[in-house]
């Protein structure tokens, strides 16, 4: 955990350093009463079916914790630690304590020119698509689903002259699967960009040049696992050069011309490379107004990357479609903070003036980018199609957001050396897609009523097939009990229908109401 200790290590001595440094201690506690207090078990289809559903049960959390942000000077980030806590009326064999962390930071060791980026992750999540608990459950609390992750960055970037920028940056990334069976992975990436957008004041130039190392050192392990654990060992590469040629066709209208050569060996057929040969635009017709969109035929066929931002006074909406080469370490690393939608989120001005507090939003934004995402759990690589879109709308005395996403995910590569809990063992193709609505109401100048309902479908396809169908809802109250405590009573409801490959159905259904009390120090 080496980029945590740097990372904490940092934001600790900003708070020595800087009077704009906050430091929150904080104690959380929750009460929940729940008519099926089981945890969902690991991968898909192993959990809550049948004989492993559990009845009633009240669970009572007392969770210490620290928040740290610092957003000026040399040193900038965020760190949201506790130490879970959860405690089973009926159940005891069922408690668990564990640390959940979510952190990052930037340090500036030459001003303008030498940075230190440092990302963790650490939660207890079940990652499948084809999990019967919905994402960022707080009663998925299986130690056998933790997953922690760390990512630490040096970057180097210059300017020659106005017009010249440069970056070179390396990027480790690890992740530890805990006691899931999948294999723990790591990846350094070497990256190198120099572009001037402006040579002739119509056209400009862009170098891009990007290698990752991939490695996997085998399962974890499940106690008792009988060898159905990931043996997947060794490493996988990547590397990808382009050219870029630039045109800038009015101050707001920009083309982009593309060409390069791409590597890897993902596939099934070892080391391939392809040309890779596109072009795309950037267009801002307005300053409210973000759109640009990118075309290319690489190593897998046509991939594309389009995105449209557009912020009015009252409205914010957004739409990203995307089609590439992914790895789960690519989705989870950072937590969903290194995520291209992550920044753009989290400075939208409605989300801003509805979660003032930086660490509030980060979490809020983390949750909307799963949901957006969607959940795989898998070591092999894959291509990926996506959409997803949203828009945000604030009334007098309220919130509106309605998100819609699809993905299509099609495994490169084998099954053969992948876990049994893996989500491509059994399938070559996984597609999802989700519809999720949010309000918040201002009741009073310290109470907001909050209410949220999620759709979600996940389907299965190749040598078996599967699919589930999850519907959660929740609505609940919370208020400022005094200048420094904050409480909630919630009432949420959720219900997963599916047909297993495997062991028949895969249905869950609970009713749950938490009470919850914060206090910051």
């Amino acid at each position: 955990a080496l980029s945590l200790l740097a990372l904490a290590t940092m934001l600790g001595a900003g708070a020595v350093a800087a009077q704009n440094t906050v430091v929150s201690p904080r104690l959380d506690a929750s009460l929940t009463w729940t008519d099926n207090a089981g945890s969902s078990g690991i991968g898909g289809f192993g959990g809550l079916g049948g004989s492993d559903r559990r009845g009633e049960d009240w669970i009572l959390e007392v969770s210490p914790g620290v928040s740290m942000s610092r957003d000026s000077g040399k040193l900038s980030g965020t760190l949201s630690a506790s130490f879970r806590n959860l405690m089973y009326a009926s159940s005891a064999d069922n408690n668990t304590s564990y640390l959940a962390l979510t952190g990052s930071g930037r340090y500036e060791a030459i001003e303008d020119m030498f940075f230190v980026d440092a990302d963790a992750s650490i939660s207890r999540s079940n990652l499948s698509a084809f999990s019967a608990r919905g994402s960022n459950d707080e009663l998925d609390v299986n130690s056998d689903n933790e997953t922690r992750v760390f990512s630490l960055s040096p970057r180097f970037q210059f300017r020659i002259g106005d017009n010249t920028r440069g970056t070179l940056q390396y990027r480790y990334r690890w992740s530890d699967s805990g006691g899931s069976q999948l294999a723990d992975q790591s990846a350094g990436q070497w990256s190198a960009q120099v572009s001037n957008t402006q040579i002739t004041g119509i056209f400009g130039l862009g170098l891009d040049y990007s290698r990752t190392e991939g490695d996997y050192s085998g399962a974890s392990g499940l106690a008792g696992g009988g060898g159905t654990g990931s043996s997947l060992r060794g490493g996988k590469s990547q590397q990808i050069a382009r050219a870029t040629l630039y045109a800038k066709v009015t101050p707001e209208f920009r083309l982009r011309g593309i060409v390069g050569r791409e590597s890897n060996d993902y596939g099934s057929q070892g080391q391939q490379s392809s040309t890779v040969t596109g072009g795309g635009f950037d267009w801002n017709p307005t300053q409210r107004t973000v759109i640009s969109g990118t075309v290319e035929r690489r190593i897998f066929g046509r991939g594309y990357d389009f995105s449209f931002q557009h912020r009015l006074a009252r409205t914010s909406v957004f739409a990203t479609f995307s089609r590439d080469i992914q790895s789960s370490l690519d989705l989870i690393a950072g937590g969903g903070l290194l995520d291209p939608l992550f920044q753009p989120l989290f400075n939208d001005p409605l989300l801003v003036a509805l979660y003032p507090d930086p660490l509030v939003r980060r979490d809020v934004v983390l949750l909307i980018l799963r949901r957006i995402r969607g959940d795989v759990l898998t070591n092999a690589y894959f291509v990926t199609r996506s959409f997803s879109g949203g828009i945000t709308y604030s009334l007098p005395r309220g919130v509106l957001s309605l998100t819609l996403s699809r993905s299509d995910n099609s495994r490169l590569g084998s099954a053969e050396e992948l876990s049994a809990v893996d989500d491509f063992r059994n399938f070559n193709a996984i597609k999802s897609k989700s519809v999720a609505v949010s309000y918040s109401h201002r009741l009073t100048r310290s109470a907001s009523l909050n209410t949220s309902i999620t759709r979600t479908n996940s389907e299965g396809s190749g040598a078996s097939a599967a699919d589930t169908q999850r519907t959660s809802f929740a609505i609940g109250v919370s208020t400022s009990l005094g200048p420094m405590t904050n409480g909630s009573l919630q009432y949420r409801h959720q219900r997963s229908d599916g047909d297993s490959f495997g062991s028949g159905s895969n249905d869950f259904t609970e009713n749950a109401v938490v009470a919850t009390v914060g206090m910051r120090f």
